[in-house]
């Protein structure tokens, strides 16, 4: 088993560092279903297959930028259905 290291903190404000969320070694687990939700418990971020692109966007919707503010998320590494890790991620511009 490869460790995964999950980033708790985005800061999607285009100077090159933590620009996206980072998933240390997310890349071996090829059929991972990462997903984000709000503190209302609605869906803001779903992806199988995960490559560390995400920048704290809104993926529905005209207005895609979120408000700074801590979401939670979901990561089953396997894509089987269970969750291997789950947690907060903040983020703020």
């Amino acid at each position: 088993t490869i460790e995964v290291n999950v980033s708790e903190a985005i800061t999607p404000n285009g100077d090159g560092i933590n620009d996206t969320w980072f998933i240390n070694n997310i890349q071996n687990y090829p059929n991972n279903s990462v997903k984000v939700y709000n503190r209302w418990g609605d869906l803001i971020f779903s992806k199988n297959n995960y490559q560390n692109d995400w920048n704290g966007s809104y993926t529905k919707g005209e207005n895609n930028n979120l408000i700074s503010s801590s979401y939670y998320y979901q990561i089953d590494l396997d894509g089987n259905g269970s969750i291997d890790h789950q947690g907060w991620i903040f983020i703020t511009k």
